[in-house]
C-alpha cells in the first residue's frame, strides 16, 4: 500500500506544482509594488517542453503501432545573476503500454565570477546533465531524424551524474571538463570516478569542431572505459547542415574475465531545407566492434583465446522533415540497419537476419 501512495505522489507532484504556479503568481503580483506588473511567475519558474508521439513499422515482424514515446516537462530559475537551477522531467514509454517517470537532467549551474560583472570566468555544473560529447543531441526537438546513429546508441554515454567545469576562452574557442560516475551512472558502483573533457571551435557562420575524451573505471564486470570522439558541424549555406562524427572506445575488463572491446564507428548526415516547410535529411552510419577473450577454459584449463568476436554494422536513413508552425512538426523516416552476421532477430520466430528496416511517423509539439 505505501508503494502504491508513493508512486502515485511522484507521478502527482510535477501536476500539483504547475497547477499552483498561477495562484502563487498573483500573490506576488501584489498591488502594484515592486514585484508588479506580471513578475511574479518568471520569478519563479520558467517551464518548457515537449510532446512526442509516432507510429512505426518493422519488416522482421510485420508489428506496427501507434505510441506516446515521451512527454518532458523543463523547470528552470534564474538566480539572480549568479547561476541557475536546471530540472527535467520525463515520461518515456516503456514499449509494453507503461510509462516511466525519470529525472532525465537536475542541476545546478553557478557563474564562478559570482555576479562580480565584467571579466570571462568559468561556469560550474553541479548534478545530472547531458554528455558533452558527439554531434546529436537526446530530445526528439533537437533531432533531424527519428532514429539515433550507431555511434550514439552503442558509443556515447548519454547523461552524466557528476561536476562539470566549462568555459569560454575567446575567439571562437570553448572548453568543458567534467568529473562523473561513470556513463548513464547516477549511483556509482566503485571509487574510481571517469574523468572527461571537450575542447571545441565555433565559427558564426561556417560551423565547428570538437574533440572529446573520457576515460575511467565502469562499475560491474565493463572495467577501464577509453572513448574518442571528433564531432564536426558545417553550414555552407543557410539552408543546409553538413555533420559527421568519429568514435573510438575500448574496454578493458578485470584479471578475473580477462576479456577487452574495443570499437570504430562514424557517421555522416546532411539536412537540406527547401523552405520554411519541407527540408530532407539522409544520413549514413558505420560501426564495428571486437571483442576478445582469454578466460581459460573449463575443460582444458588452457589460457589461449577462447573466442574472438567481431561484427560490423551499418545503417542508412532517409527522412523528410515538415515544420507545420512554431513548435509543430512532423516527420517520416525509412531506415535500413544491415550487418556482416545475423544478429537482428524476429520475436515471433525466433530467426535472425541480417538486416532489417524499419519506417516512423513521428509528430513532435514543443513548447
Amino acid at each position: 500500500m505505501g508503494t502504491f501512495w508513493l508512486q502515485r505522489i511522484t507521478t502527482l507532484l510535477p501536476v500539483l506544482l504547475l497547477s499552483a504556479m498561477p495562484a502563487i503568481a498573483q500573490e506576488n503580483k501584489g498591488d502594484g509594488g515592486e514585484t508588479g506588473g506580471g513578475e511574479g511567475l518568471s520569478n519563479l519558474v520558467e517551464i518548457s517542453g515537449f510532446v512526442d508521439a509516432s507510429y512505426t513499422y518493422s519488416n522482421l515482424d510485420d508489428a506496427n503501432t501507434f505510441g506516446l514515446d515521451q512527454v518532458e516537462i523543463d523547470l528552470s530559475k534564474n538566480l539572480g545573476g549568479i547561476g541557475t537551477l536546471r530540472a527535467d522531467l520525463e515520461w518515456v514509454s516503456d514499449g509494453e503500454g507503461g510509462f516511466t517517470l525519470d529525472a532525465e537532467q537536475g542541476y545546478v549551474t553557478l557563474d564562478l565570477g559570482l555576479g562580480r560583472g565584467k571579466g570571462n570566468y568559468p561556469t560550474l555544473t553541479f548534478g545530472k546533465f547531458n554528455a558533452p560529447i558527439g554531434f546529436e543531441l537526446l530530445d526528439a526537438p533537437d533531432m533531424y531524424q527519428y532514429s539515433h546513429a550507431l555511434v550514439f546508441d552503442m558509443g556515447l554515454p548519454t547523461n552524466l551524474t557528476g561536476a562539470m567545469l566549462s568555459m569560454d576562452l575567446g575567439g571562437g574557442v570553448d572548453v568543458v571538463v567534467h568529473l562523473s560516475n561513470g556513463w548513464d551512472q547516477n549511483v556509482d558502483g566503485n571509487t574510481d570516478k571517469m574523468i572527461g573533457g571537450r575542447l571545441g571551435y565555433s565559427h558564426e557562420e561556417k560551423g565547428g569542431i570538437g574533440f572529446s575524451a573520457m576515460r575511467g573505471d565502469e562499475s560491474g564486470f565493463t572495467g577501464n572505459l577509453t572513448v574518442y570522439d571528433i564531432d564536426l558541424t558545417l553550414t555552407p549555406r543557410p539552408d543546409l547542415i553538413i555533420g559527421g562524427e568519429y568514435n573510438n572506445g575500448r574496454t578493458d575488463l578485470d584479471e578475473v574475465l580477462e576479456q577487452d572491446s574495443s570499437w570504430n564507428g562514424y557517421m555522416v548526415m546532411a539536412h537540406f531545407d527547401f523552405n520554411d516547410v519541407v527540408g530532407i535529411t539522409g544520413r549514413y552510419d558505420y560501426f564495428t566492434r571486437e571483442v576478445e577473450s582469454n578466460f581459460p577454459s573449463l575443460q582444458t584449463g588452457s589460457t589461449g583465446p577462447k573466442f574472438n568476436l567481431k561484427e560490423t554494422r551499418q545503417a542508412l536513413t532517409i527522412a523528410p522533415t515538415f515544420a507545420l508552425a512554431d513548435g509543430l512538426g512532423f516527420l517520416m523516416e525509412l531506415r535500413r540497419d544491415f550487418s556482416d552476421d545475423e544478429i537482428f532477430g524476429n520475436p515471433e520466430t525466433g530467426d535472425a537476419e541480417k538486416a532489417m528496416v524499419n519506417f516512423a511517423f513521428e509528430m513532435t509539439y514543443s513548447f
